[in-house]
């Protein structure tokens, strides 16, 4: 996110906090129950119990808040992300693809808002930027857990799990197309999928 929209976001004062809480909470809510296009300002304003003018002192228009909306939605998924991965006491490689595949279920699942927002295209080029970067982390983490459970060479490059990471976004994005619950067939069959192309890329680092 630009400096700009952090700064619009981010009161001081604790009744302008969580007024901007509200209002993000609104947005989630609409979006979650009938899309994105009925989370218009005025709708979001009335659902929060603000009134326009104050949504408008934190966010320039719509596009701003449901930016938020994804921007604070990434930062709790990281978090459950690497409290899992902290826990992990797996003993394969599929057992770790398992696992990052069973915490972003159950998150999407819970929050159809971020679903709705994310694989629905509705992103603007700050969230993207956003997303790429929290994808970059994520793939990091992931070398890093594995090299330590001594399941993959610490030689194997980087944009293995680049490329590991981008794949498991496509399997999810097709897992919870129309609908609200993931496609199981969709994430057993990525499953096997991404455990075939690590497994593959590693003896290759050897």
């Amino acid at each position: 996110m630009t400096d700009a929209l952090r700064i619009r976001r981010t009161p001081t004062q604790a009744r302008s906090r969580r007024t901007v809480q509200r209002i993000l909470d609104a947005a989630e809510v609409l979006v979650g129950e009938a899309g994105v296009d009925a989370a218009t300002t005025r709708a979001i304003a009335d659902r929060a119990a603000v009134a326009a003018p104050s949504l408008y002192r934190f966010f320039a228009d719509r596009d701003e808040v449901l930016d938020a909306v994804l921007e604070r939605a990434l930062l709790d998924l990281d978090a459950h992300a690497e409290a899992a991965e902290r826990d992990w006491t797996g003993t394969s490689i599929e057992d770790f693809i398992r696992l990052e595949f069973e915490l972003h279920v159950a998150y999407y699942e819970e929050h159809p808002s971020f679903v709705k927002l994310w694989f629905g295209g509705r992103v603007s080029p700050p969230v993207v930027a956003e997303v790429h970067a929290r994808n970059r982390a994520l793939a990091q983490r992931s070398r890093d857990v594995l090299i330590a459970a001594r399941l993959v060479a610490p030689t194997t490059p980087e944009i293995v799990f680049e490329m590991l990471v981008a794949l498991g976004d496509r399997i999810l994005d097709m897992a919870f197309s129309d609908a609200r619950r993931a496609d199981r067939d969709v994430i057993e069959t990525g499953t096997v999928a991404m455990t075939a192309f690590l497994e593959r890329m590693t003896r290759s680092a050897d």
